[in-house]
């Protein structure tokens, strides 16, 4: 009975045995296999991963090829490759567009974005730039922007400028004599008043110099301050000859020194002489400031006891014979000769000045009305003082190169090139598109026509646009600016206009390469616009423009600018960073390329 017991209770632990075997084997085998298979299916999810992700990559760059190669882009496309394909969404942004591509294959997908912007070639920073030539703006002429000058501006009869006014120097003077120094001067030379009855100052000083050069002599620098802050006489500063010793009657230059320049503190005051007189080297002259006594204060000019080797100071009255020394003797004023140079001014009329509505800068400035600061180195009938504070601007390139021009040149040798004149209006040839192409010869748009520029247009001869016609942007450039070169002259009268296509900052370009009204143009300018000129751009960086009769633009730059008969320029920012059709100013840049 018992033996049987025992007998079959080991079967029991066989068994058991068995199934806990088994159990062990197929964790075993499990905790193998599980890895295995998790890293297969991984392995497969990275790889469809990456090819959604190519197929995204190959969508967002056949769209930036479009784009660099100026053919159509679609708002919305689909992109297949394989088992995997791609949606693209394109929006135009500020300044460029913006590319989202969706890649997937199977159930994993990739997201891209890429932000493309608008390179910048040629840029209009300011509403109107001029060359050496400088600008003249009468009449009630208008600038709404800022004027860069490498000439001088001249404005009167109601001119006026809502942005900032610059004008260079075209070359710098530089110091021929000089004497003094920065700081409180051991001794001062009183004149031109006095505080009671009893204490009048002479009313006038000189300063005998030489020079030692037959350069011009372009501006003198004093060394002044004024007793009080109150009102008083204007300086004339004046170059004499010299007499016995002492200022003669022969003014060979003269400037105008506004006694609202001279402060109750010592400052260097620059002043430019309106004619540059050409002195003898080793001849005694004298420097002579002439005005008339004032009360309740007087000048005081910097000086020194014998520091200055080629001549001495006196006062008395200008410019008799009545001339003392100074007192203490054997004074000589702190001044400097300047010659030669081209300094830049802006000028108006003592009783009719210029409004600038911005800064004004420049090394002289007189008969302007200044809301901003005023650079400069001497004035007279402003509004303000000089800050002496910067130095003189510099010359400033145009903003279109020659390069820039002979690749406007090629693109229009790529479309049709017609002999002789072409002519648009009247009637058959009422409505008519051309670009790109080249015309050799005149082309006139007249009589109501209307051409439809439809890429860059290169004419050897004149472009005339009168009789109420139009010249417009055809609608393919889209936000993008056209051109029109011409190698002769540029008329727009009679209602001629040129436009854009209707999309902001949208313009056209018309310039030229005429030196007139050098050369055989009978005295005319390069560019004549009067009446209404729309949305263009007028260049004439070789001739002279003149804006008349009313007529409008968004920019000028040429060598010299005339603006009359109430003309107005409406700058706009975005001519800071223009892009057009063809050539080296268009394009289009990476600014960002992301996985969203």
């Amino acid at each position: 009975m018992n033996r049987r017991y025992f007998k079959n209770q080991g079967g029991y632990v066989v068994i058991l045995n068995t199934l806990i075997f088994v159990a062990i084997s197929s964790f075993i085998v499990y905790a193998m296999a599980a890895p295995l298979l998790s890293g297969n299916r991984a392995a497969g999810e990275i790889l469809a991963s990456k090819r959604a992700f190519i197929v995204a990559e190959s969508a967002a760059g056949d769209i930036l090829y479009r784009m660099k190669k100026g053919m159509d882009v679609p708002s919305h496309e689909t992109l297949e490759l394989g088992q995997a394909s791609a949606s693209v969404s394109v929006a135009t942004e500020f300044g460029g567009r913006s590319v989202q591509v969706n890649g997937q294959y199977g159930a994993a997908e990739r997201n891209l974005r890429v932000s493309v912007s608008e390179s910048v070639g040629v840029s209009f920073h300011y509403g109107l730039q001029t060359g050496q030539g400088g600008f003249e703006l009468y009449g009630g002429a208008l600038v709404n922007g800022n004027i860069y000058s490498n000439g001088d501006v001249i404005g009167y009869g109601g001119a006026s400028v809502t942005g900032s006014v610059t004008v260079a120097n075209a070359s710098s003077p530089t110091a021929n004599q000089s004497n003094g120094a920065v700081g409180t001067p051991p001794n001062s030379i009183l004149f031109g008043g006095q505080l009671v009855y009893n204490d009048q100052k002479p009313q006038d000083v000189a300063q005998s110099f030489t020079v030692s050069t037959t350069t011009p002599v372009t501006s003198v620098r004093l060394y002044l301050r004024k007793y009080a802050d109150v009102w008083m006489n204007d300086i004339t500063v004046k170059i004499t000859n010299n007499v016995s010793g002492r200022p003669g009657n022969t003014t060979l230059a003269s400037a105008t020194l506004g006694a609202a320049q001279v402060t109750t503190s010592y400052n260097y005051l620059n002043v430019p002489f309106t004619s540059t007189p050409t002195l003898t080297p080793g001849t005694t002259y004298w420097l002579v400031l002439d005005t008339q006594n004032t009360w309740n204060s007087y000048y005081m000019w910097a000086a020194s006891p014998g520091t200055y080797a080629n001549g001495v100071a006196k006062t008395g009255t200008c410019c008799g014979s009545s001339w003392s020394s100074t007192s203490p003797s054997n004074l000589d004023a702190y001044f400097d000769i300047y010659v030669g140079g081209q300094t830049g001014r802006i000028s108006g009329h003592q009783n009719n000045r210029i409004s600038i509505g911005g800064d004004a800068w420049a090394h002289q400035v007189s008969g302007a009305n200044v809301t901003g600061t005023m650079y400069c180195q001497g004035s007279s009938y402003t509004s303000k003082n000089c800050d002496t504070s910067r130095p003189d601007p510099v010359q400033q390139p145009f903003p279109v190169s020659d390069g820039n021009i002979e690749a406007w040149k090629e693109e229009a040798l790529s479309g049709t090139v017609t002999s002789g004149n072409v002519t648009v209006g009247p009637w058959p040839n009422q409505h008519v598109t051309l670009g790109p192409g080249k015309i050799e010869g005149d082309l006139r748009v007249t009589s109501g026509g209307s051409l439809t520029v439809a890429g860059t247009l290169w004419v050897t001869g004149n472009v005339t646009v009168d009789g109420g016609a139009t010249v417009r942007l055809a609608s393919s450039y889209g936000a993008r600016s056209g051109i029109i070169v011409t190698d002769g002259r540029v008329v727009a009268t009679g209602g001629g206009n040129f436009v854009g296509n209707g999309i902001p900052g949208n313009y056209i370009l018309v310039i030229t390469t005429s030196t007139c009204p050098t050369g055989s143009c009978g005295g005319n300018p390069a560019i004549t616009v009067s009446g209404g000129a729309g949305s263009v751009i007028l260049n004439s960086q070789k001739g002279t423009l003149r804006l008349t009769g009313g007529a409008t633009a968004k920019q000028l730059t040429a060598e010299r600018i005339i603006m009359d008969g109430g003309t107005t320029v409406n700058y706009e920012t975005g001519l800071m960073d223009m892009n057009f059709d063809s050539g080296p100013s268009g394009g289009w840049s990476v600014s960002e390329w992301n996985e969203i």
